[in-house]
Formats: C-alpha cells, sequence, structure tokens
C-alpha cells in the first residue's frame, strides 16, 4: 500500500511541477510579447526584429496564469501536502498520553469530515448550481477541442477537487488512527527515520 501511495505521491507532484513550469512559460510569453517591439531595435537582424516589432501583447497569458496557478494551489494541498507541513497548535496535543492522543486525532479527523461533508452540498451548487457561473466565461481562454470559452465554474471548481481529497485522507487517517493508534509526531518520525538508517548502515 504504501508503494502505491507513493507512486500515486510522485505522479502528483510531477502534474503540480508541469502545472508550473506552464505557469512560468506563459509569464515568459506575456512578457516577451509586451516588450519585445520596445527592444526590437537591439536586435541587428532585420526578419527578427521586425517580427517583434509588429509583436502586439497577448491578453490570455493572464487569465490562463490565474487559472493554472489556482488549480496548482488547490491541487497541491489537496495531493501534495502533508498534514503534518501545516502550521498546527499541537502543544497540548503533545503533552498528553497517547490514549488521550488517539481521542483528540479521532475527534478532529471526525470534525474536519463533517465539516467537508456538511459544506459540500451548499459549495456544489454554488460553483456547478449556480446559473451565473455557468454563463460567465473566462472571455480570452477556449477549450482547446470545441473552442468554446472556458466558464468561470472552472476556475472555482478546484475547490470541490481539494474538499474531496480532504474527505477521502482524513478517512483514511480515521482508519489508522483506529486501527493503528495516534499518528506520529514529527520528531518520533524524525528519530525512527534516524533508527532506521543506522538498521540499515
Amino acid at each position: 500500500m504504501n508503494t502505491i501511495l507513493t507512486r500515486l505521491s510522485r505522479i502528483a507532484e510531477f502534474i503540480a511541477a508541469m502545472a508550473l513550469a506552464a505557469v512560468f512559460v506563459t509569464f515568459l510569453i506575456q512578457i516577451f510579447t509586451r516588450y519585445a517591439a520596445k527592444i526590437a531595435w537591439l536586435v541587428p537582424i532585420p526578419p527578427i526584429s521586425d517580427w517583434m516589432a509588429s509583436l502586439e501583447p497577448i491578453g490570455w497569458t493572464v487569465n490562463l496564469i490565474s487559472l493554472l496557478w489556482v488549480w496548482t494551489v488547490f491541487f497541491g494541498c489537496a495531493f501534495i501536502v502533508r498534514a503534518r507541513d501545516h502550521v498546527t497548535f499541537d502543544v497540548l496535543y503533545l503533552a498528553t498520553p497517547r490514549k488521550t492522543q488517539r481521542i483528540l486525532a479521532l475527534l478532529s479527523a471526525l470534525g474536519l469530515i463533517a465539516a467537508m461533508l456538511y459544506s459540500f452540498p451548499a459549495t456544489w451548487d454554488a460553483i456547478f448550481g449556480n446559473r451565473l457561473m455557468d454563463l460567465k466565461k473566462i472571455q480570452t481562454l477556449r477549450m482547446p477541442i470545441t473552442g468554446d470559452k472556458i466558464a468561470i465554474k472552472w476556475l472555482f471548481a478546484a475547490y470541490i477537487l481539494l474538499m474531496i481529497a480532504t474527505i477521502v485522507r482524513y478517512l483514511w487517517r480515521l482508519y489508522s488512527v483506529v486501527r493503528h493508534g495516534p499518528p506520529e509526531t514529527e520528531m518520533e518520525e524524525i528519530l525512527s527515520d534516524k533508527t532506521g538508517e543506522e538498521d540499515a548502515s
């Protein structure tokens, strides 16, 4: 199971890296087309300088960067960022015995699952059930195959993905806590990693 999760994590990291690369390349295109005409005189080759002088700023780059950035952030939070990477106030949690930590871990997982499930129908309705979200389009972006303008709902749909991933992740955490006890703290993970390295050597 750990091997499958590791491979899925690597795939998620690759997708996020490609999205960030696309953001960077699109940003470079935006900057180049904006200033190419002004710096065309620096290029001594007439065909290239003439081409640069004829370029005009591309409008769709700003919207594409925004769309990719929102999706990258929510996708990364859903599939790449680990629970221990989040800022937590765990002083009281760490000061309690393991049995109490188990109860607190169960309550926090149940609370997060309940909050996500409670808010999911309203969130879905606000994004996919709202006619305005379907009618309002991102004016400069079109679907590659159909050529239709992209509805604004697809910008916010990334949050739905985050909610589903969070529910699944904390259901798995709930199962793990019931079966194996509370998760290791960051210090315990570091110590166990060092112990494993010493045993291997």
